[in-house]
């Protein structure tokens, strides 16, 4: 019987079954590793966001430190917007609706030219809406720059351009003469205020868990009932006191 369970057709099944089962467990251990990553990422967004508001002066310079380390903390940085600077951030939505961010440079006496991310604006709101002339007081998130990811488009070098996928810092960057910070604030308040409804600011990140804790259970369940449904299989054939000689859906005689 033993020998019957190692002919070709049966083999197979048992590589199947095999390959299944390793591929439904490496997906549940991904999912546990998003999971740890997504509650260190909470951990950190919640501790550092509720910490006082200090002046970004105090807090980071452009040569100083690692820069993801204050990332989240709330900062106040004055200065006045390059409205000629202004560049769009394309393909943003907010609560299902489509639209774009507006990102303005900002500049200060001491830090050079700080890019501000303004806020959200939907795409049938035209225009975005007026940016303070006046110095203004920014209040807002710490934010590192965006990257690319493999299969993310790819956004022009060309000085010239005024829309880009992502805030890429560096890249942006070389559109002004002068010293830009190395990250940008993602606005919460200005004061001044501009008045208008759009931009809104962005939306703060959701601290939950999301998915991953289901989809852990979820690829070990199905793991699981493969490998059980495996074992059922092959017992019933070995019990059939027949040798399995046959294909996987019949005993042989």
């Amino acid at each position: 019987m033993l020998r019957g369970l190692l002919r070709p057709r049966w083999i197979l099944l048992h590589v199947v079954i095999a390959a299944l089962v390793a591929l439904m467990v490496s997906f549940a251990m991904w999912q546990a590793r998003r999971l740890d990553e997504r509650r260190a990422f909470n951990a950190i967004v919640s501790v550092r966001s509720e910490e006082p508001v200090v002046p970004l002066a105090g807090l980071a310079g452009p040569g100083g430190g690692s820069l993801s380390s204050v990332e989240w903390r709330r900062v106040s940085v004055q200065g006045t917007y390059d409205t000629s600077g202004a560049v769009t951030i394309v393909n943003r939505s907010r609560n299902g609706t489509a639209g774009h961010e507006q990102l303005v440079p900002l500049r200060t006496d001491g830090l050079g030219i700080v890019l501000v991310n303004r806020g959200f604006v939907p795409l049938a709101t035209e225009p975005d809406g007026p940016v303070p002339s006046a110095p203004v007081t920014a209040i807002g998130y710490l934010r590192v720059t965006q990257t690319r990811s493999g299969l993310g488009a790819v956004d022009s070098t060309d000085p010239t351009t005024v829309e880009f996928q992502r805030i890429d810092v560096p890249l942006i960057s070389s559109k002004f003469d002068g010293t830009v910070f190395p990250l940008y604030v993602q606005l919460i308040t200005e004061t001044p205020p501009a008045g208008a409804d759009w931009p809104a600011p962005v939306a703060f990140p959701e601290l939950s868990e999301g998915s991953h804790r289901s989809y852990v259970f979820q690829w070990s369940f199905f793991s699981l009932v493969a490998f059980c449904g495996w074992v059922v299989v092959v017992r019933r054939k070995w019990s059939a006191g027949a040798p399995v000689s046959g294909s996987p859906g019949r005993a042989s005689a």
